[in-house]
């Protein structure tokens, strides 16, 4: 088992708040807990979670445990020169990986846990029974139902997002845990994972979520419980040419969006709130982008003129189409000066064009003139080159989406924590590639470095696209509080800036609203104000052991960390 099973790494242990209640030396056949995390415990290639039954291994989706307390026995007395360690076995019979491999109870297999990670039975407030995974009695402050990526391809990132990795990589799930959960719950707090490996998975729990995560399921034990999604909703066929060749892992953890979107709702209607990303009706608004089209004719929002080109009429004839399309954009350009009382323009002569649910800025086509436009609408929804060869389209978006132009200076990110900004970065894709993609991107962190390189030193003209951008990002969140009814933990707006006609003046408009899991670009500070807040909204809502909505001590103290941290900002 070596080769399967690593070591709790030494460095947080001093830290951690001590959990046993006796300190006593454990000894030999001592029935106890130890408190498991499966991605510290396990390698990459062998990760184990103990499921409450063979079944729940053996079939997908496989569910169970992957933090939390197991049980377990003491196999060798506990002395001092064991370094305030304990040798155990585990004393679950049900571990199995996301592929179904399962561990062979008849071999000898101990690990060695630290003394502040190992519970005696006896100390918890029932006889330890012999068929129970979780420990009798025991209600967690949190128990998180994370739903990750269960196929065989790893998820792989560039360093361009930073230590955390990309929001559905194992890597930042444990960032957030470690760094926040780990902090603020010590180990009073459980993850149950449901692996993910296709479509399949996600519409057997769309038909029975109420079944497999009612009441009777030990998360709804938790003071709090809620739901997690580590996956990439993709409008393209699962396993597909074009999913697996435009990244570096072979299209790992895009799933069918219509099937997510089934199974986030059906665990919402369970009575499982949504807590990554967002809840369903506002994820699926931010990741199908309809929200560009739907809100270009609100003058305020700074949207520019965005039309919804029906996927029927392109099937039909994307020549045909072009006349249409185009004839469509200079009506919403021409309507948009009209609301905000500014001089008819000019025709359209260039745009982007995009699908909903693509990530990393892929399936963006830049285009000139009517011929160009038509190429755009023929690639996106007949056949692409990739890899020098032709490749068929298959995705079932009802709609592409077709885009102004809009000329700018630099693109201005700015990330909002708790409805407050706290980080912003400059960027600018500084070339049109070959293919008509966006391409050779750049960054600053510096405001002065920024205005140096792409606006002519006028500092004065970012300063005040900035100060539009921050304005317009309230109203932003107005709206987003209309579709969900609560402020999100985390989200990031980015705004077109350009420099206008006026020195010192700029022109701004909306470009993207990025979901939280949003790309930080290896930002020093920001991941830990964006896991506290992710920590934070796990645990709003009522406390299950309090009927009369009582806030327990772990949201007190929650609440006195946001606290300070507002007040230090101030």
């Amino acid at each position: 088992w070596a080769d399967f099973w690593g070591v709790w790494p030494p460095s947080p242990l001093g830290s951690m708040p001590s959990e046993a209640s006796e300190d006593s030396p454990l000894l030999k056949g001592e029935e106890v807990y130890v408190f498991y995390r499966m991605d510290k415990r396990c390698v990459q290639t062998r990760k184990y979670v103990a499921v409450l039954d063979p079944h729940q291994g053996a079939f997908r989706p496989r569910i169970g445990m992957a933090e939390g307390w197991v049980p377990a026995r003491v196999v060798r007395d506990q002395t001092q020169k064991m370094n305030n360690e304990v040798c155990i076995e585990y004393n679950w019979p049900y571990f199995y990986t996301k592929q179904g491999r399962a561990v062979d109870c008849d071999q000898d297999w101990s690990e060695w846990y630290p003394r502040q990670l190992v519970k005696r039975a006896s100390s918890f407030s029932a006889p330890t029974p012999r068929d129970g995974l979780v420990p009798p009695g025991s209600r967690p402050e949190l128990a998180i139902i994370a739903f990750r990526w269960g196929g065989v391809a790893e998820i792989s990132h560039c360093g361009q997002w930073g230590e955390t990795g990309t929001s559905a990589s194992d890597t930042f799930f444990a960032s957030f845990l470690d760094s926040t959960v780990l902090r603020d719950l010590g180990t009073d707090y459980e993850v149950w994972t449901c692996f993910i490996q296709d479509r399949s998975d996600m519409l057997k729990i769309a038909g029975v979520a109420p079944h497999i995560f009612g009441v009777q399921h030990p998360a709804r034990r938790a003071r709090r419980t809620c739901a997690m999604y580590f996956l990439y909703p993709t409008a393209f066929e699962e396993g597909c040419v074009p999913s697996q060749e435009t990244g570096g892992d072979g299209g790992a953890a895009l799933v069918d969006q219509s099937s997510m979107l089934a199974m986030m709702r059906a665990v919402e209607r369970a009575g499982i709130p949504t807590r990554f990303p967002h809840c369903s009706g506002l994820y699926e608004l931010l990741a199908s982008k309809r929200w560009t089209y739907m809100l270009s004719l609100t003058p305020h929002l700074r949207v520019p003129p965005t039309i919804a080109v029906p996927r029927m009429m392109l099937e039909e004839s994307c020549a045909a189409a072009t006349t249409h399309v185009l004839e469509a954009m200079n009506l919403v350009r021409r309507q948009q000066a009209e609301l905000r009382g500014e001089a008819p323009p000019g025709p359209i002569d260039k745009g982007v064009a995009k699908l909903g649910f693509s990530w990393e800025a892929l399936d963006v086509k830049y285009w000139e003139g009517p011929e160009g436009l038509r190429t755009a609408l023929s690639e996106l929804t007949q056949t692409i080159e990739i890899s020098q060869e032709l490749t068929a389209q298959p995705h079932d978006l009802e709609a592409l989406i077709v885009q102004d132009y809009v000329q700018h200076d630099l693109e201005l990110r700015l990330y909002v924590v708790e409805g407050e900004v706290e980080a912003s970065i400059y960027t600018k894709f500084c070339g049109i590639k070959d293919n008509r993609e966006f391409g050779d991107f750049k960054q600053y962190f510096s405001k002065t470095e920024a205005a140096r390189s792409w606006m002519g030193q006028d500092f004065a003209a970012l300063d005040d696209g900035e100060r539009q951008c921050k304005a317009l990002t309230n109203h932003w969140l107005a709206w987003v509080q209309a579709q969900s009814c609560e402020m999100p933990a985390a989200i990031r707006f980015d705004y077109f800036v350009g420099r206008s006609s006026t020195p010192g003046k700029a022109v701004v408009w909306t470009l993207e609203i990025c979901e939280l899991g949003f790309s930080m670009l290896a930002h020093k500070e920001l991941p830990n104000k964006v896991f506290a807040a992710m920590l934070r909204g796990c645990m709003r809502g009522p406390d299950r052991s309090s009927p009369n909505g009582t806030i327990n001590p772990a949201t007190k103290r929650l609440k006195s960390s946001a606290a300070h941290d507002h007040r230090a900002r101030s």
